[in-house]
């Protein structure tokens, strides 16, 4: 799974706030096609840690625009 973001600022708080707790995840660079907002970047992790992910993004008040599989 990728969480999209729209600046290497953003992927970089979203990584943070992964591996905070405790989820593997990199930041990969995005084609335009591959989101509907045609973000640049996306953090990627394994799907199993999808709600994990999601409430730790959410927590840290980090924004995303939508969450892909790959």
């Amino acid at each position: 799974c990728v969480a999209s973001v729209r600046s290497m600022t953003h992927a970089q708080k979203a990584k943070k706030a992964l591996e905070n707790n405790l989820i593997e995840c990199e930041i990969i660079r995005l084609e335009p096609n591959m989101t509907k907002k045609g973000c640049a970047y996306g953090v990627k992790f394994q799907c199993i840690n999808l709600y994990a992910a999601k409430d730790a993004l959410d927590k840290s008040s980090v924004k995303y625009t939508e969450i892909i599989s790959l």
